[in-house]
Formats: C-alpha cells, sequence, structure tokens
C-alpha cells in the first residue's frame, strides 16, 4: 500500500492535474459502490415485502421438519454469537458485544418460543405466537442499538461484558415470556391483516421498523469502513424484517407449519452465521499476523543482544586490525560485512514492509502479555496506516505505557485503542491499576519513561495527558496532529 501511494504521488506532482483526478474517479468509484449496495438493499427489502404475500397460500403442514429446521436455526444463532465474541474480544468495543449479544438473544428466543413448543407439537400456539413477536421486538431494538452505537465506546472492565449480556439475555427472555401473556388481545393464532387488531398491527410495524432503521446502520458502516461483514449483517436484518412482516397474514403463527416465514428466517439466521465466521477468521488472520510480526522482533532482539554485538566489537577494532592485517584482509572485510548484514536483518525483522500500526501493536501486546502475564486488547480504527516513523514512535510509547501500567500499576487489564479524532490521531493506553497518585500527595517527578514517551510526542507535534478516570486506574493519552 505504501509503495502504491508513493508511486501515485510522484506521478500526480509530474503530472499536475491526475492527483485530483484519481480523487476524483475514487470517490465517483465509491459513489458507485454505494449506490450499487443501496439498490441491492432495497432490492431484496422488497423481495422480502412480497415473498410472504406471493406464497401466502404455500403452506406446509410439517411439525417434525418444522421442529428441526426451529433447533437448525438455534444453532446458527447461537454460532454466530459464539464466533462474534471473537470480534469483541479482540477490540472491547461496546458494539461488537452488542452485536454478538444480540445474536445469543435471538437464538435464546428461536429456542424458548420456536424451538422447543415445535419440538414438543404444542398445537395451542396463541401464547408461544404472541411471546415470538414481543421477543423480536426487542430482539430488533438490539440490532438498532449495535448498528449505531459509536464505535469508540470501549468496555474497559473485565467482568462487565459477562453481566451486559447476562441483563441482556435475561430481558430478552422476561420481554417475550411477559408478552405471551396478551395472546389475547393480539389474536395470535388467527392473525390477518384485516383483523382489526391495532396492538397486533402496531407491534408488527415497530419490530420491522426497528430492523430495517438496524440495516440502514449497518449498510452506513459498510459504507464508513468498508466493512463488507456489516453489509452482510444488514441483509439478514432486512431477510428478518420481511419476516416480521409476514406476522400480519393469516396463520403466519399457526405451529407446525413451514411457510415463506420460515424461509426468509432461514436465509436471515443463515447470513448472520456466514458473517460470525467471516469475522472471527478476519480476528484470527490479524493475530496470526501479529503473532508471527512477534516473533521476528523477538528474534531480532536476540540478535541484537548476541552477534550483533559482538560484531560491534569486532568492528570497533578495525583500525586496529587494518594496520596489522591490511585494509583488504579477508577478516576486516568480513567482520564489516557481517555487521552490515546482521544490522540490516535486525532492521527489517523489527519493521518488516506492510506491517501496519494495528499489527506492530498487536505484537507488542502478545510480546508484554507474556512477559507481565497482562491481558492486552488492542482496537485501532484508522482509515489509512501511518508513516513508518509515526508507526515505531507510536509502538514504542504503547511499549513504555504498557510496561508502566504492568510494574508501577499492578494493573491486570490493558486495553490499547487507536482512532481518528478532532484533534487529530489519538492513542490511548486504559489500565486497572492502582491509578496515579492521589490529589492531596506531592506530585512525584516523572520518570525517564514517561519523559520518552513526551519526547517522542513531541518530536511528531503531539502531546501526552496523563488522567485518572472516574472508574479508577489510569490513562494515558497521545494526540497528533
Amino acid at each position: 500500500m505504501g509503495r502504491r501511494e508513493a508511486g501515485s504521488a510522484a506521478i500526480g506532482d509530474a503530472s499536475g492535474s491526475n492527483r485530483p483526478l484519481t480523487n476524483r474517479s475514487s470517490r465517483l468509484a465509491g459513489g458507485v459502490d454505494d449506490a450499487l449496495t443501496s439498490l441491492a438493499a432495497l432490492s431484496v427489502g422488497v423481495a422480502a415485502l412480497a415473498t410472504p404475500i406471493v406464497l401466502q397460500s404455500r403452506t406446509v403442514d410439517a411439525p417434525t421438519l418444522r421442529a428441526a429446521l426451529e433447533m437448525m436455526l438455534t444453532l446458527f444463532a447461537l454460532a454466530g454469537a459464539w464466533l462474534l465474541r471473537a470480534q469483541f474480544t479482540s477490540s472491547r468495543r461496546l458494539r461488537d458485544l452488542q452485536l454478538a449479544a444480540a445474536a445469543l438473544v435471538l437464538g435464546l428466543i428461536n429456542l424458548v418460543i420456536f424451538a422447543v413448543p415445535a419440538a414438543l407439537n404444542l398445537r395451542d400456539g396463541a401464547y408461544f405466537g404472541a411471546a415470538q413477536l414481543w421477543g423480536r421486538l426487542f430482539m430488533g431494538g438490539m440490532f438498532a442499538a449495535a448498528a449505531f452505537m459509536p464505535a469508540d465506546w470501549l468496555v474497559t472492565r473485565r467482568r462487565h461484558p459477562l453481566g451486559i449480556v447476562t441483563a441482556l439475555s435475561a430481558a430478552g427472555l422476561a420481554m417475550a415470556g411477559l408478552g405471551g401473556l396478551t395472546a389475547g388481545s393480539l389474536g395470535a393464532n388467527s392473525l390477518a391483516i384485516t383483523s382489526g387488531r391495532p396492538l397486533l398491527v402496531a407491534l408488527v410495524v415497530v419490530e420491522a421498523a426497528l430492523l430495517a432503521y438496524a440495516a440502514v446502520g449497518f449498510i452506513q458502516r459498510q459504507h464508513a469502513e468498508e466493512d463488507g461483514v456489516a453489509g452482510v449483517v444488514a441483509f439478514a436484518l432486512i431477510l428478518l424484517a420481511g419476516a416480521s412482516f409476514a406476522n400480519l397474514l393469516a396463520g403466519s403463527l399457526v405451529p407446525g407449519r413451514l411457510g415463506a416465514n420460515e424461509a426468509l428466517r432461514t436465509l436471515a439466521f443463515a447470513l448472520i452465521l456466514f458473517a460470525a465466521v467471516v469475522r472471527e477468521r478476519h480476528v484470527n488472520a490479524r493475530i496470526s499476523k501479529a503473532t508471527a510480526l512477534a516473533e521476528r522482533r523477538r528474534v531480532a532482539r536476540d540478535l541484537h543482544d548476541g552477534i550483533a554485538q559482538d560484531l560491534a566489537f569486532i568492528a570497533a577494532h578495525g583500525p586496529r586490525f587494518v594496520e596489522e592485517l591490511g585494509d583488504d584482509h579477508p577478516v576486516v572485510i568480513a567482520a564489516k560485512r557481517a555487521l552490515a548484514i546482521s544490522r540490516s536483518t535486525i532492521s527489517e525483522l523489527s519493521d518488516p514492509d506492510g506491517a501496519t500500526v494495528h499489527e506492530s501493536l498487536q505484537a507488542v501486546a502478545l510480546e508484554l502479555r507474556d512477559r507481565f502475564g497482562l491481558s492486552i486488547v488492542v482496537n485501532a480504527q484508522l482509515d489509512r496506516d501511518l508513516s513508518a516513523s509515526e508507526r515505531e514512535h507510536l509502538t514504542r510509547i504503547a511499549r513504555e505505557a504498557i510496561a508502566n501500567a504492568a510494574g508501577h500499576g499492578g494493573a491486570r487489564n490493558v486495553i490499547v485503542s487507536l482512532r481518528h479524532t478532532d484533534a487529530g490521531i489519538a492513542l490511548r493506553v486504559i489500565d486497572d491499576g492502582c491509578g496515579i497518585a492521589r490529589a492531596d500527595l506531592p506530585p512525584a517527578p516523572e520518570g525517564f519513561g514517561l519523559r520518552s514517551m513526551r519526547e517522542r510526542a513531541a518530536a511528531m507535534g503531539g502531546q501526552v495527558n496523563v488522567r485518572q478516570p472516574a472508574q479508577g486506574g489510569t490513562e494515558l493519552e497521545v494526540v497528533l496532529p
């Protein structure tokens, strides 16, 4: 990427007009892609709404097959939630946790309200029909929250995620269970759009609107972050919205039957599972690259501390060797060549071409995690990579901050985030250690580590801020213009 950008800059400087043309072409291509995605989403939405109407009479009474299908959909959703957990574990973003929790609630509601009644062949489906509507209403709200939640909201405490997921799951099941008590007012076993049930119509419209609203949010995320997985989730939510609309058709919630509703839900659940698999593969690939980079840096450090030091000692006595052996003696030439090769190898191993700032920070996190026994999460959200110098400075600052959190603060959990802000690029290192000194104590003099971080930030035109969050610990922030 770096070489291609450099080549484009050189061509633009030579021609004087190619750069604006390239920018206009890029914006035009991006606009075309956005238009195509929006058109595809609109087409899927129209098809999802039309399918239940066209296939209204094409239903099959198959209780056994319906039970097997519902159990399969439950497994799809639960497996998707488990795989999406890897994304949150890597990023610690609240919106990733919310998406995993939404998939989990979707699976639990499908298990309790769909799969179990179908397996037990409970023909009196009025209660479960109403429970389905209220449960999916709650699930639609969760997906909408995940779609529009800011990317910089992080879950800093280790135990909070489990509590959040447990509370959301319990709330979703409770809402579905209590909603089943409204079966009488909904007429949940003989639904029809002309049945004169205003609560039913309002409930279905709100549910479908929430899912469509969430789909819009994920499509916007795909455009802004070039996240194809978000687009897949958006299409799944559009299909779920169509399935919700099908609830207004006569007999749509009658147990033991298969129709358009089940077809749309099957496609939607399959897309959610596919998106979760792709996301988990991306996370594993990034961790694998960071692990390889960390190993390269370990080898480079071993070379620097071992053979490179000996070669440097030999090179330091080079003038003496030249006087005694001559400048063209094979020993002198071999020593100079070996030192040059070792330095080049160490430099290449430490900062290989193609390593992004995210991968560099992840490599540091893996290295220090093993050294200090910490839980370190890296969350980098940049639309462009940094220069080699900026990447090196920020990586060293992050390394020093993490080491300070472990050595001086006694931290057990550290979150490293890198993102764009109104002021520029911000690197934040948050830990759960003992924090900085109390306000009633005289300030301690800054150590060498913090002075080094300030010097590195100043060399890039930035500044370092250290503060203690309200929940405790220490937060170090480096802001680059």
